[in-house]
């Protein structure tokens, strides 16, 4: 069976059952579960005063004991530290209700007591009170307090229906035991009504439906198409939301008014239905089912009139702001209007334009610094967004950034544990691949722990897949190999079955593919990477996305190349690469063109990789800082040097110029353009370059930093006739216990590094 609750889930739903079955079903409980009759009977007598006193002294137990169990279970389902202790006194009440309760009292103190059933200490991140005014709302003390002032209202309605049905001839209604059964199934019932009310006039307004939840049930919407799941762990949970974005500004605040009002309309006018129906009634065939029709009005005017009141985050208090249109409700509006560029920007992803994305992007944050600290929330999401897309074309300075300033928002950070985990594992990703050696371990760490987190404690509306698959490519970036595998196993056997998932399976089959080459599993590794390409090209992937699978395709060679020596990387580069530029995608195909031409030049083949080289510069200023390095080393290669030394000087220009202005990506271009002016024989300046850039490279523990050593050692000797021995030394040293390079690429980096000795070796004969 796949995504069964977990234990905690389980407890909390034993102790809310007990709940309800101790006050809606006493008389069996007293009698059956407790023998309260029996016990009174057989210490003191039949009809004894004994007995009638063991009587009330049952029925009173049951009502502290229902109470606590329900704050046991609110407290755990929420992870509260108190809830530990409050379960353990209501397991051992519950020993006292001997025999029938005794069984729940040992599973709650089993659990309760065990080592794993403890809080764990929290993560690492502040509790700053969040500025933010709708995520403040969410966290609303007095909405709670209000409605269950309401559903004891509904308790003392529903009596007053009952006294009315008994009136006017009407059969009494006993359901004991099963009353919070049909509580929880039409409450169900009016919550789907509700959000069917916001949904139709989403729909009938142009919104785009995005999700649909309702309790257990969640339906949203795909790339091509609706999906479903069922959620067992919020069996018992009744409440419901709906997401759509519009997608048009024209009489976006009339609109989004008639979305809001549906929900609590809808309620209301079941309601008024449900009570026209119960006072006809009386003295017609189905006067027996009165109960159902009182009932349901009951919660139906509950509901509509609980979301109506403005207080937290609601109905209500969204319609008030948007009506009155104060400061929040404009806000609000912002909000689906960033949304709705959020929508544009996604179709741009799907289409493999990551140039025109990063632009939608920076203008959705643009648009949400204007609210200021009223809109941290919405803030904070779209730097992680921008950081995101930052990364698929390779500046990682730029999205490092963004994800680093998304830790200015600690209440918003509080509050989201899926942001946080999609930035913790964004910082881990540019670590890597800015080869920031101290910066790993502490990304890691926080990614790692909060992602267990999230596994736990769920939340993710399509399952744990995707967190699963988060935690397998974090291990797999800090070389974790075989942890890689073992998440990606549990997720593989987690992901449900179908087309919808298809993309993400395949995801999880080229990390599978990743780890088992680094695991030297060389052809089950190759065999895995060829079942994951095969599900990128499936043609089941719609028309709208095709450019991003064929991106991930590339995207898969690009990633294979550093773990062996085969064909096939270069292979998938090539596929990739002639569908993304016949679907359009330049940027990115230019992107892919340069990666490969880097593969083609370390494997000792110059003239494909300049074949493989973009035919026009491209203009993207990421794109074009990774073709002038990768033209710069194809320069070196054939020794037009001067033409090496244009396009560096260029490079870091460029990079200077970068919004971050990124000191090691800088250093890095000096130190390739030290490589060039000694290959022109400017030897002051290549010798002032290389060791100014090996300072910051070798405190980064960047691989670079061996190049500048080399670049300093030729220089030297060029200049002094020292051969510069010990430097060389140190720079293979540096290249060998490069902590983040795989074996594949310190061979490649050894061998560039040797023929470029030996081909100064050859020019100065002093060094032979």
């Amino acid at each position: 069976m796949r995504n069964l609750p977990d234990r905690r889930v389980l407890i909390r739903w034993m102790f809310d059952a007990l709940g309800f079955l101790l006050i809606f079903a006493h008389d069996f409980v007293v009698h059956t579960l407790l023998c309260a009759d029996l016990w009174g009977a057989f210490l003191f007598g039949q009809n004894s005063a004994g007995s009638s006193f063991v009587m009330a002294a049952a029925y009173f137990y049951l009502l502290p004991t229902s109470l606590l169990c329900w704050i046991t279970a609110s407290g755990l389902k929420r992870n509260k530290r108190w809830a530990r202790p409050v379960g353990i006194f209501t397991s051992v009440l519950l020993l006292c209700g001997f025999p029938g309760l005794m069984i729940p009292g040992l599973i709650g103190l089993h659990y309760l007591t065990a080592k794993s059933s403890r809080p764990e200490p929290p993560a690492a991140i502040p509790t700053k009170p969040t500025t933010d005014f709708w995520n403040a709302k969410r966290k609303s003390k007095a909405q709670p307090v209000v409605f269950t002032f309401l559903w004891f209202a509904a308790f003392a309605l529903q009596a007053w229906f009952a006294v009315y049905a008994h009136r006017h001839g009407m059969p009494a209604w006993n359901p004991g035991w099963k009353w919070w059964l049909w509580f929880s199934v039409f409450v169900l019932v009016h919550t789907s009504l509700h959000e069917s009310g916001h949904s139709i006039v989403a729909w009938a307004a142009g919104f785009k439906l995005q999700i649909v939840s309702i309790g257990p049930f969640a339906f949203w919407r795909g790339h091509s198409r609706f999906q479903f799941r069922f959620d067992p762990g919020r069996l018992f949970e009744s409440g419901g939301y709906m997401g759509a974005i519009p997608v048009s500004d024209r009489n976006l605040r009339a609109n989004e008014i008639a979305v809001l009002a549906a929900g609590p309309a809808t309620n209301a006018l079941t309601c008024l239905v449900l009570l026209a129906v119960f006072f006809s009634l009386p003295g017609t065939a189905w006067q027996d089912w009165w109960w159902v029709a009182a009932f349901n009005a009951v919660i139906a005017g509950i509901l509509a009139v609980g979301n109506l009141i403005p207080l937290g985050y609601c109905d209500g208090s969204m319609l008030l702001h948007l009506i009155l249109w104060t400061p929040a409700g404009r806000l609000l509006l912002d909000r689906k209007r960033v949304m709705q560029m959020d929508l544009q920007a996604d179709d741009c992803h799907g289409l493999a334009a990551f140039d025109k994305e990063i632009e939608l992007k920076e203008a959705m944050l643009h648009r949400s610094l204007a609210f200021g600290q009223d809109n941290t929330v919405m803030i904070a999401v779209c730097r992680q967004a921008l950081g995101s897309a930052c990364a698929l074309v390779d500046d990682w300075p730029a999205a490092e950034f963004h994800y680093r300033k998304c830790f200015e928002f600690e209440g918003e950070f509080a509050g989201n544990p899926a942001l946080v985990g999609n930035v913790c594992a964004g910082l881990l990703r540019a670590a890597v691949h800015r080869h920031h050696v101290a910066a790993v371990g502490p990304a890691f760490t926080s990614a790692v722990e909060i992602l267990e987190k999230r596994k736990i404690d769920g939340g993710d509306v399509t399952g744990p897949t995707v967190t699963l698959t988060m935690l397998a490519q974090a291990h797999q970036h800090n070389g974790n190999f075989a942890f890689a595998l073992g998440e990606i196993e549990q997720a593989l056997k987690s992901l449900p079955s179908g087309s919808n998932f298809l993309t993400v399976r395949a995801h999880l089959l080229r990390s599978k593919a990743v780890c088992q080459l680094h695991l030297e599993e060389i052809e089950g590794g190759l065999d895995t990477a060829r079942s994951a390409a095969a599900l990128f090209r499936s043609s089941v992937i719609p028309s709208a996305r095709r450019n991003l699978a064929w991106e991930d395709i590339a995207d898969l060679g690009d990633e294979l190349s550093p773990t062996v020596q085969s064909e096939l990387p270069i292979e998938l580069l090539r596929e990739g690469i002639a569908h993304l530029e016949s679907g359009g995608a330049a940027t990115v195909a230019a992107l892919y063109r340069i990666k490969l031409a880097a593969i083609l030049r370390q494997t000792g083949r110059p003239e494909e990789a300049r074949a493989a080289l973009p035919a026009e510069p491209p203009l993207f200023p990421a794109v074009r800082r990774a073709f002038l390095a990768e033209r710069a080393e194809l320069h070196l290669i054939s020794g037009r040097s001067d033409l090496a030394v244009a396009d560096c000087r260029e490079l870091v220009a460029l990079w200077r110029a970068h919004p971050c202005a990124p000191a090691p990506e800088i250093a890095c271009a000096e130190a390739l353009l030290a490589k060039a002016c000694l290959a022109t024989g400017e030897l002051a300046e290549a010798e002032t370059l290389a060791r100014q850039a090996a300072d910051l490279l070798g405190a980064w523990q960047h691989p670079d930093a061996a190049s500048c050593l080399i670049t300093l050692a030729l220089a030297q000797s060029q200049s002094t006739g020292d051969s510069g021995t010990a430097s060389l030394d140190e720079a293979f040293r540096l290249i060998e216990t490069a902590a983040l390079l795989t074996p594949v690429e310190k061979a490649r980096l050894k061998e560039a590094e040797t023929a470029r000795i030996e081909q100064a070796s050859a020019a100065v004969p002093v060094l032979v």
